[in-house]
């Protein structure tokens, strides 16, 4: 589900947002941008195009917080890398209660146990490469374009989904809704409200970038005091993650060119070694989230010095747990080989028609997005404005 929306009254017909979609899921139609939810993988490449703020993600608000008897706030440890000593991480955490929440959970504990089920799974299935993505940008773009990696992830499940799974259990009397404060767009629609991700066991994600001026105007020197754990600290930082894995093995892709990069080799066989393969959208990881209010490389420094101070996990999970149960991606929907080599040659059938310029005069990216809306009976060659106009030239 994408999170992206279109603000026709900034936008300025620039086709910025057009030319830097990887997944060319923005398109022009009737001069307003249009964006193909299914082909959006919320990168938030196009929020950084636009700099007219022509295109926008929102998520929940506090306001939200009325409709419930209890609510409770789960807190993503990549938010900690804009704090630089433990104190204001403390303060921070007090910050966040008394805007409202009756409890504020940190989840660096969860991100640890997850951490040290992908170092077990990777030592129990050696052989070949296996790809660890807690991102949802990923998780998505591998779907779409690499769907035959599928079988190659480790399952699974995200933490604060793991966490707000234990917190029903312990209040099953009360109604209670839970938020997660979100470090990245692509967390966004997680929660069940307003994006409808009824799987989930979170009511709703909200940015911490637009908390960010109620942080600053009523954070004081009082502390909620947190034990942030080594290995959830490790397992959303690029860098903590290599220095700390238990093998040698790892390949890091910390941006969407070099996600793509990677995969495009595992794809075609050119990974020859035992690898494991880190793959984040964010710079740095989850610390360099773009709905953070810092920067990623500030952000990783403060968080290898709180990794440095940090406790080791204790937190044990059931295996039921930690495999994935929510549906980050739906593998039931993707195509098998066959259907896959039947599309691409209907579409190249009809991208051998087009003139294959790219120019983007039909509002499209590319002549093959134009080829896949003939395909798919949206669009027809009569809307290739070049090929119109050659028409009228020979007539």
């Amino acid at each position: 589900m994408s999170v992206i929306s279109y603000t026709l009254e900034k936008c300025q017909k620039c086709m910025a947002c057009i030319r830097v979609c990887p997944t060319e899921a923005i398109s022009m139609v009737a001069q307003r941008i249009v964006i193909n939810k299914e082909k959006c993988i919320n990168c938030g490449l196009c929020l950084d195009a636009c700099v007219h703020q022509g295109l926008l993600a929102k998520g929940s608000t506090l306001e939200d917080l009325s409709q419930y008897e209890k609510t409770i706030a789960l807190v993503p440890p990549a938010v900690f890398g804009e704090c630089r000593t433990a104190k204001e991480i403390n303060q921070l955490m007090h910050t966040f209660k008394i805007m409202g929440f009756d409890e504020v959970v940190e989840l660096s504990e969860y991100e640890g146990a997850v951490y040290n089920h992908i170092q077990q799974y990777h030592q129990e299935n050696p052989g070949g490469y296996l790809i660890s993505s807690f991102c949802p940008v990923i998780n998505k773009l591998i779907e779409m374009k690499y769907p035959m990696l599928l079988s190659n992830m480790i399952p699974y499940e995200l933490s604060a989904e793991i966490a707000a799974k234990r917190i029903r259990q312990q209040y099953p009397d009360h109604k209670v809704g839970i938020f997660l404060l979100c470090e990245c767009i692509s967390k966004l629609p997680i929660g069940k409200y307003p994006y409808g991700n009824m799987h989930t066991q979170i009511d709703h994600c909200v940015s911490l970038v637009d908390l960010f001026p109620r942080i600053a105007k009523i954070r004081d020197e009082h502390e909620l005091v947190t034990e942030v754990c080594k290995e959830g600290l490790a397992n959303i930082s690029s860098e903590l993650f290599v220095q700390d894995q238990l093998t040698s093995s790892t390949i890091v892709a910390d941006s969407l060119k070099k996600c793509m990069l990677v995969l495009d080799l595992a794809e075609f066989g050119q990974l020859k070694g035992d690898h494991l393969l880190w793959l984040s959208n964010c710079i740095n990881g989850c610390v360099g989230g773009n709905l953070l209010w810092g920067n990623p490389f500030e952000a990783a420094i403060h968080t290898r010095n709180h990794h440095q101070n940090g406790k080791k996990c204790s937190l044990t999970l059931d295996r039921e747990e930690i495999i994935q149960q929510t549906v980050l991606f739906n593998r039931a929907s993707v195509k098998s080989l066959k259907e896959r080599l039947a599309e691409f040659s209907k579409i190249n059938t009809q991208l051998e028609k087009l003139p294959g310029y790219d120019c983007g005069a039909c509002g499209f990216p590319s002549c093959r997005v134009m080829a896949e809306e003939i395909v798919s009976n949206r669009k027809s060659l009569k809307d290739c404005r070049i090929l119109a106009s050659w028409e009228e030239f020979d007539e």
